[in-house]
């Protein structure tokens, strides 16, 4: 009689372990949704060739089969933008068709993705994750095929027409649970046992490793069920289904964004299942209290959803949505931390930028993420970019620095449009040189150079041996720092203070006029869509001249910026005392001379204005006049001096408005305590100053004076009579 086997921990895990083959019928189906929204992200972001989409397809099908064999990573599916959004924030499709290449309209709307607030952020940031935000979702709200009523003749209906998508109801609370979160819930729970299993003390290595790969294939097999609901050619495709789970997510995320905004703190982006919160604070110890506390807010609203802290970050760059630069917190075990610099969606990490270009992207990120002052970040970037320029001119810079590499997704000669391809052109050339072939999935090396000929750079692209053994060739330097250079660095110093991307084109020798004329483009269209408007108090008045009063008492110099000082029970009116603590006098009895400090401030500014000084935009040539030229360019007068740039206003007639309204704000009692304070502080406000305190009174005097001359600036009206009072003439 054979010896009976002795049973282990690892023998009685595998009786109930999913299928081999459910796992493979998952796999497939996660790996083409995968793929799809790979595509859909990338033509939203920047927009793709067909080469390019190729070549997509082909690195994600084989690190999506690699993941998925070792159990790496999340099958978190990545959604593309929505037709309709709201203003605030956008909503990304995930979709449910065919995979081919081209645009296709989604079937369904996907994730949220929050509006970044860009800027650069150098206090902590705290990220904090949903984790696994749509399988948790099924079995929160028990999303099943047998508990949602599905109309597949309504979901054709919208599919096929331009009605909007009708979404199912959520399931009644008292319904048994359904297949699919009973499922989920089997996966979540062997993963659970498989990571105790891997706790275990004794355990071999061959033993940890297996664990391991076990845990990560049922985590990935949980988290792909929803990218097979969204899949129109997976055999367990139900598209009601999936955009339940996605529009449950887009009401989570809102929900999420609104309760940590009541907490008062700041959510400056949010994508899918996560959301970016401004701490405001040096101290990473508070940071993690307060993330905690956030964590246990929002975990309070669920019985199964799960906030938690996915990390912080010490400062942030924040250019776009999905762009943005990091230095990541990992504490250690001595109680410190360390820093690792994160990069997402930004130009350095893409293939098709040379090396000087990397180089230099690189560098400025690392200067704009350092603790050093501003001005001397600024000087850094500056000194950097004009080493750049002169190592081009004199030669020094090597060779590979120029090269551009791109992959192959077909042989060279299937390519219909071979000449407007430069790594499809340099490859032809390869080929017909009798040695070594190039096929698809090659990756191409090739150089834009200067060969005497008026074509495109596209069309001047030549192997890197070319440029070696032809004397005629020479690398076009003047490409390298416009279009490869200059875009890397200009967007990701887009929102430094300082330097921007006319002075980026001067220090590289480019000609900055080309730079300005977008940049004054811009200016235009964010005034004409409001967007003045829509930035805050503080960044509105951040660059306006402070309002300076002496005490009469003292003669310590008051600066006054608000309305209140303080917080909580300590807040109280600006005025009501001198920022000497030993003084014991009281502005706020002095208001008479400090409307006339008011009113010759005014005056000041006002005398500036109309003395009609002009600045040469270009930052070298620096020249001032009250001289108008004859000579006009589309966006204004040329500079007579340099003939490159245009003279600006040195105090424009938008720079006195807001110096006024500034003015204005800072006396204005009711803006303050209706849109400034917070709830519990305006209590506070109502119950010790009420409308009759002689406080109030003094600070609607003192508001009096900005009032009267903003009443004479027409800058913000326009008066429609006197526009169209010379169509009265005609009647």
């Amino acid at each position: 009689m054979p010896k009976e086997k002795k049973s282990t921990a690892l023998d009685s895990f595998e009786d109930g372990l999913v299928n081999l083959k459910d796992i493979s019928v998952w796999r497939e189906d996660a790996k083409k949704f995968h793929l799809k929204q790979k595509l859909e992200e990338k033509e939203q972001d920047e927009g793709i060739d067909k080469e390019e989409e190729g070549d997509i397809i082909q690195e994600n099908a084989k690190t999506a089969d690699k993941e998925i064999q070792s159990g790496g990573g999340d099958a978190k599916p990545k959604d593309s933008p929505a037709e309709h959004a709201d203003d605030d924030d956008e909503l990304v499709q995930g979709g449910a068709g065919k995979l081919k290449k081209g645009r296709k309209k989604a079937a369904y709307a996907g994730g949220l993705v929050l509006e970044p607030k860009v800027g650069f952020y150098d206090k902590f940031i705290l990220l904090l994750d949903f984790n696994s935000l749509y399988p948790s979702i099924i079995q929160e709200f028990n999303i099943c095929f047998t508990t949602v009523e599905r109309t597949a003749a309504n979901s054709q209906k919208n599919l096929e027409g331009e009605e909007p998508e009708e979404i199912p109801e959520v399931p009644d609370v008292d319904l048994e649970l359904g297949v699919l979160p009973k499922e989920i819930r089997k996966l979540v729970e062997r993963r659970r046992q498989v990571k105790q299993l891997m706790k275990q003390p004794d355990l071999n290595p061959d033993h940890h490793l297996q664990y391991d790969i076990r845990q990560k294939a049922l985590k990935l097999t949980a988290n792909s069920m929803y990218g097979c609901l969204g899949f129109s050619y997976s055999r367990f495709y139900a598209k009601p289904l999936a955009a339940l789970v996605t529009y449950k997510g887009r009401e989570i995320l809102m929900h999420t964004k609104e309760m940590v905004q009541k907490m008062n703190l700041e959510v400056i982006y949010g994508d899918t299942d996560s959301i970016m919160i401004n701490s405001n604070s040096t101290n990473l110890e508070e940071v993690f209290k307060l993330g905690n506390k956030v964590k246990s807010e929002i975990n309070k609203q669920y019985k199964l959803l799960e906030l938690d802290i996915d990390g912080v970050f010490k400062s942030l760059l924040l250019l776009k949505k999905k762009k943005y630069a990091a230095l990541v917190v990992e504490p250690t075990a001595d109680g410190h931390y360390v820093t690792k610099q994160e990069l997402k969606g930004l130009d350095i990490v893409r293939r098709d930028w040379c090396g000087l270009a990397k180089e230099s992207g690189t560098y400025v990120i690392s200067q704009i993420l350092s603790d050093q002052p501003r001005d001397t970040i600024v000087e850094n970037i500056q000194k950097k970019l004009m080493e750049i320029k002169e190592g081009v001119d004199n030669g020094s810079t090597p060779q590979s620095q120029f090269e551009i590499n791109k992959a192959l997704t077909k042989d060279p000669q299937d390519y219909p449009d071979k000449k407007s391809l430069p790594h499809v052109h340099v490859a032809m050339w390869i080929n017909s040189q009798g040695g070594r072939k190039v096929k698809a999935g090659d990756t191409i090396s090739y150089i834009i150079c200067q060969d005497g000929s008026n074509l495109s750079a596209s069309q001047r692209a030549y192997a890197p041996e070319q440029l070696q053994k032809q004397e005629t060739l020479t690398i076009d330097l003047q490409y390298y720092l416009s279009q490869q250079v200059h875009p890397v660095v200009a967007r990701i110093c887009e929102p430094i203070d300082g330097i921007d991307s006319a002075l980026i084109a001067t220090l590289l020798g480019l000609d900055p006029t080309q730079f300005r004329i977008q940049q004054h483009k811009d200016e235009e269209s964010d005034a004409l869509l409001g967007g003045t408007a829509q930035i805050t108090d503080e960044e509105r008045y951040r660059d306006m001249e402070r309002f300076k009063f002496a005490c009469p008492k003292c003669g310590t110099e008051n600066v006054y910026d608000n309305v209140f000082d303080g917080s909580g029970l300590q807040l109280q009116p600006s005025l009501l005392h001198c920022s000497n603590v030993d003084c014991d006098a009281s502005p706020v009895t002095c208001v008479v001379q400090m409307r006339n400090k008011l009113t010759v401030d005014i005056r000041r500014h006002i005398k500036r204005y109309y003395s009609g000084w002009l600045v040469c935009e270009e930052q070298t040539c620096q020249n001032r006049t009250r001289q108008l030229p004859f000579a006009f360019s589309r966006t204004g007068p040329k500079c007579q001096a340099c003939m490159k740039a245009i003279l600006k206003p040195e105090y424009p007639d938008k720079a006195l408005y807001t110096q006024l309204c500034y003015y204005s704000y800072i006396f204005d009692w009711d803006y303050a305590t209706e849109k400034v304070l917070p709830e519990q502080e305006k209590d506070i406000v109502k119950k010790h100053y009420g409308p009759q305190c002689p406080e109030y009174l003094e600070y609607k005097r003192l508001k009096e004076v900005p009032d009267n001359a903003l009443v004479l600036s027409a800058y913000s009206e326009v008066n429609l009579s006197k526009l169209f009072g010379a169509l009265n003439t005609y009647k």
